[in-house]
């Protein structure tokens, strides 16, 4: 049995990264209803998923220039609930990028792929700095020079 891994970190198209993510019984509360901490969840591991498909280390950003990547700010809206069994389309896309700092647009979608469609469920400013591990704030040229992190 051969099994694909390509594309376990998502794509990207036109700029915008795409990731999915299936809901599960532990990511529910007892109405089955996705809990709402679960989509920053969701968020971060599309951020991590599109840092690796443009491949950015964020193991070896640390140990090799003493950069982590911290969440400074989010603003989330969530305007309707997943459900269990939902499959869901995290949309990712750079709003903007400075010398120390990323702020991305995150959109959460119920996304039907018998249809094509998808319905927007929560959406997300967020913004990220780079900070030496003693939390000093560190400029991030290495990660603004890769096409995604582009200002338009």
């Amino acid at each position: 049995m051969k099994i694909n891994f390509q594309n376990l970190d998502g794509i990207i198209n036109n700029n915008k990264h795409y990731y999915v993510v299936k809901v599960f019984y532990e990511d529910t509360d007892a109405g089955q209803i996705v809990y709402h901490t679960n989509y920053l969840k969701y968020f971060e591991r599309a951020r991590t998923s599109l840092l690796n498909l443009i491949k950015i280390d964020q193991i070896k950003l640390t140990k090799t220039y003493d950069i982590i990547l911290v969440v400074r700010k989010a603003d989330i809206r969530w305007l309707k609930p997943a459900v269990l069994n939902d499959t869901l389309l995290i949309e990712t896309c750079l709003k903007y990028a400075k010398n120390t700092s990323i702020t991305i647009q995150q959109l959460a979608y119920r996304y039907s792929n018998m249809n094509q469609t998808k319905e927007l469920l929560v959406s997300g400013t967020i913004q990220i700095v780079a900070m030496s591990r003693s939390f000093k704030i560190k400029r991030i040229n290495r990660i603004l020079k890769n096409p995604f992190f582009q200002n338009n």
